[in-house]
């Protein structure tokens, strides 16, 4: 009889159902646990959202630095908006400025960059302006908070390492390119200006509603044909914002 009920044990076991079959709703979990596949997942690891971007931006940072004066009144550092402002130094003097932007830049591969982009430089303020972690492809995408994270955990990194120098953080810009996430680029900026007017180290600078139209739509004959970056008009406006905020830090 025993032998008997160990033969329809293992007749049952045999006939048990494949781990690609539909397993029945009241199925009793067994004790023993065999894998035997995997489930596919999309992940894009730190490394390769890291190394993105074209390495020649981070070359020619490099390359500057060795260069370059370190002593300067204002550090300008991000992403390709700053990258991109060609007439930068003309436009702020007579501050004198140096442009630490490149392109594709991230807050969280700027905290990976931090020593490349920094170098040895020694400014008496910085303009930061970054916006390319908020997206629309979930595989590359961030939450508002965990951006605020990001800036919040480089904004008391520059404070230890250069204390009592000035942050003036560019709210980040609407544009056609990126319209469908107006909405969380707006919440991350409301965020951003709460946080800067309770803090002794970072200013809001509100460069987003400067290129807008009186009716909030985007101005776009202030952006280039790419609908993302700014053409000549548009740092023409940035300027006259920008440049009389640095002008009354430095007393000139």
């Amino acid at each position: 009889m025993r032998n008997l009920f160990i033969l329809l044990c293992l007749f049952a076991l045999s006939c048990a159902p494949k781990a690609s079959d539909k397993v029945a709703e009241n199925a009793v979990p067994s004790d023993k646990i065999e894998v035997s596949g995997t489930l596919k997942v999309h992940h894009l690891c730190d490394s390769a959202w890291i190394h993105r971007y074209d390495q020649k931006y981070l070359a020619t940072l490099i390359e500057r630095a060795q260069s370059e004066e370190k002593q300067c009144d204002v550090m300008f550092f991000g992403s390709s908006s700053i990258r991109l402002w060609k007439s930068l130094q003309q436009d702020m003097a007579p501050l004198k400025v140096v442009n630490r932007g490149y392109g594709g830049a991230t807050l969280r591969d700027l905290h990976y960059n931090y020593p490349i982009v920094m170098a040895d430089y020694q400014p008496k303020a910085f303009v930061l302006y970054c916006d390319n972690d908020l997206r629309t492809n979930p595989k590359t995408n961030i939450t508002v908070g965990e951006l605020f994270d990001l800036y919040r955990m480089l904004f008391d990194r520059l404070e230890a390492d250069y204390p009592g120098v000035p942050v003036y953080f560019l709210a980040i810009k609407h544009c056609k390119r990126r319209e469908a996430i107006r909405d969380r680029q707006a919440h991350f900026n409301a965020i951003m200006k709460e946080y800067c007017d309770i803090s002794e180290q970072v200013t809001f600078v509100d460069t987003c509603s400067e290129l807008l139209t009186d009716k909030g739509e985007i101005d776009t004959t202030l952006f280039t044909d790419d609908n993302i970056h700014l053409n000549e008009a548009g740092y023409v406006r940035w300027t006259k914002l920008i440049k009389p905020i640095l002008m009354k830090y430095f007393n000139l």
